[in-house]
């Protein structure tokens, strides 16, 4: 976000040039609020992003030390097994994971642990990242890793042993509402709740200074059961001392995961009108969240680019976050990683999305013409090419987001006066 004054404002509104010094009109230039006449901006959109999507030196490997979860949430798409990643699927991955660190071209890595629940494979995680971080150490690779769990098996001793021992520098955990309503929209399989244990386990952490390379991402998933607890569950949070520089805030509306959800999604519009009370809600808390993106999407998602992969505990290699362990996405698997690629460095094959960007620069999508696409990137070409729309929430309350912006900073909003009002 760029503040500019209210005539320059206008000008760039209308399509005229500021008369503003030199200074200043490089530095719209710099934020691309002024762009030449003759630039299709389309296409250096595109080459922007399709740059940044051949980038290997920047490289993230998503593993699955597990096929199972030990919840049964009503929204999630998956089908969970009892596998773990053992045997020559597990000798292929390190092999694969090594060669990518050890390649020349390599210069930053991010390593992360998806699931079903990556905690029930704790033990794998353990042993595989000690494999790694000698040589992410000897080469002074840039390093970043993430776990997304739901935080059932959580407790302080495992989240001093990831940060310290495993590296992981982020846990993204779910917590969909104040306790009854957590409890009951995120079921555990074998009964009895989460809240209370994901709370604590988490109020320890931000306590100790020894975890303090560790953040936290609370994401709380909204649908027609649980919209009326959201305020709740941010007022008992920031009661609990979630209100830290550590921790961060994401609220997402529920989405086809290759399952028909249809009966509890919100529709755009709803959701995004709920929000904006919520955004405003967290700011007087003092929670940390995200008002609008800082910056562009550099890459969309792994899905478009071939520097990144997800490796599931039977071997096989995915592009798209959303596509292993849904069983009637399994013949989208990319390959395997005991193919004589993955025992080298070189990217991933091709997946269904990698020409996602020329599908947009083609007019393809409803992304070519919309002024937030080169924020965005189209949010998720999955979802798109599913027949379904997934533009992001600011994309329908980006004034009121931009007023929260104001106002955070100490501004006020002023109120439209009637002509001629009190004569």
């Amino acid at each position: 976000m760029v503040p500019v004054a209210a005539a320059t404002a206008a000008d760039l509104d209308a399509g005229r040039i500021p008369q503003l010094p030199a200074d200043r009109l490089d530095g719209l230039r710099r934020y691309q609020l002024l762009v030449p006449a003759n630039e299709d901006e389309l296409a250096a959109v595109t080459d922007r992003f399709t740059t940044a999507a051949a980038d290997l030196s920047r490289r993230h490997i998503v593993l699955f030390p597990t096929a199972y979860c030990n919840m049964g949430c009503t929204y999630c798409g998956q089908t969970h097994r009892k596998q773990s990643l053992r045997g020559n699927h597990r000798d292929a991955v390190r092999q694969r994971t090594l060669a990518v660190l050890e390649h020349p071209q390599t210069r930053a890595v991010r390593l992360d642990w998806f699931g079903g629940e990556p905690l029930m494979g704790y033990a794998t995680l353990r042993e595989l990242a000690r494999a790694f971080l000698p040589v992410v150490d000897r080469r002074g690779l840039e390093w970043s890793s993430t776990i997304v769990t739901n935080g059932a098996l959580l407790d302080y001793r495992k989240i001093k042993t990831l940060a310290i021992e495993s590296r992981v520098t982020h846990a993204e955990i779910t917590v969909d509402g104040p306790p009854e309503i957590h409890d009951q929209h995120r079921p555990l399989k074998a009964g009895g709740g989460s809240f209370w244990k994901i709370v604590r386990a988490i109020g320890q952490a931000l306590e100790d200074d020894s975890t303090a390379g560790m953040t936290f991402g609370i994401r709380t998933n909204v649908d027609v059961h649980n919209e009326d607890a959201v305020e709740r569950l941010l007022r008992l949070l920031a009661e609990h001392g979630f209100a830290h520089s550590r921790v961060r805030f994401g609220i997402k509306p529920v989405h086809s995961w290759g399952n028909d959800i249809s009966a509890m999604e919100l529709g755009k519009q709803h959701f995004a009108d709920r929000e904006t009370h919520w955004l405003a809600l967290m700011s007087d808390l003092g929670l940390n969240f995200e008002v609008l993106p800082p910056e562009p999407a550099p890459v969309v998602c792994p899905a478009v680019t071939r520097s990144d992969e997800f490796i599931v505990p039977d071997g096989k290699v995915f592009s798209c976050s959303e596509q292993p362990l849904v069983d009637h996405l399994a013949h989208t698997a990319v390959g395997a990683v005991t193919d004589e690629w993955a025992a080298t460095a070189q990217p991933r094959p091709e997946g269904a999305f990698d020409d996602w960007h020329a599908d947009v620069a083609a007019g393809g999508r409803g992304c070519s013409t919309c002024p937030l696409y080169p924020t965005c990137g189209g949010a998720c070409p999955k979802l798109w090419r599913e027949g379904h729309w997934p533009c992001p929430s600011f994309k329908f309350n980006i004034q009121a987001r931009l007023d929260l912006i104001a106002t955070m900073n100490g501004f006020t909003l002023q109120t439209p006066t009637l002509a001629g009002a009190g004569a």
